[in-house]
């Protein structure tokens, strides 16, 4: 089984889908690195994703059994928490959709309790 994911602020948990394949993280937009893991970057905008004050990383090394899911900064190198400022209500509509998405192409699954 895969080891479970948190995103920072966030309540739920996510694994990766026993049902995961090579062309849906593509579909996507996961990109393969050197290392044979695959990232995945998604700004969270409201308006532009050019001006994107946070965005969505993910990676799932190459023998699809961890996955690591963080919100940062718009260079990536801090965590940021979208689920404490009310202002940021739809960057956190946003990241609910994407992760719905990946859900619905069965590339993440959510954790019960």
């Amino acid at each position: 089984m895969a080891n479970i994911a948190i995103i920072n602020g966030d309540n739920r948990k996510f694994t990766l889908s026993p049902d995961l394949k090579l062309y849906a993280l593509i579909d996507v937009g996961f990109v393969k690195t050197k290392r044979g893991n695959f990232n995945y970057e998604h700004p969270l905008y409201n308006d532009s994703p050019y001006n994107a004050p946070t965005k969505l990383k993910m990676t799932i090394d190459k023998d699809m059994m961890h996955l690591t899911m963080v919100v940062t900064d718009r260079n990536g190198l801090k965590k940021v928490n979208i689920f404490k400022n009310k202002q940021l209500a739809p960057t956190v509509e946003l990241l609910n959709y994407i992760l719905k998405d990946l859900e619905e192409r069965k590339i993440i699954i959510p954790v019960k309790d």
